[in-house]
């Protein structure tokens, strides 16, 4: 499975957890943690590990999307969605 394939189905799980939120647009262009706009942290941080349950899940791998160095990288991956897809795809290329 692709990582953006991942990535818009714990779009899709986000989504159906907070009905009473905008939901996410599954879109590679979708702002998640960046100044111009984004979602709200908690959505941030239920997409993330959503994520990491799906990747584990699906593959058996445990992953970490999000450590402190991705917060002072000037290539944030958690700037869109296709920034976030991006960054899985490398660390299923490291490991």
């Amino acid at each position: 499975m692709r990582s953006i394939e991942l990535v818009y189905k714990a779009v899709d799980e986000v989504n159906a957890q907070n009905p009473s939120s905008p939901p996410v647009e599954k879109s590679p262009e979708t702002r998640l943690l960046d100044s111009q706009g984004g979602v709200d942290s908690l959505t941030l941080v239920n997409l993330v590990v959503a994520i990491e349950q799906i990747v584990f899940d699906e593959t058996g791998q445990s992953i970490a999307l999000a450590d402190e160095s991705i917060f002072s990288s000037s290539d944030n991956p958690l700037k869109s969605i296709g920034s976030l897809a991006s960054h899985l795809d490398a660390l299923f290329m490291a490991t």
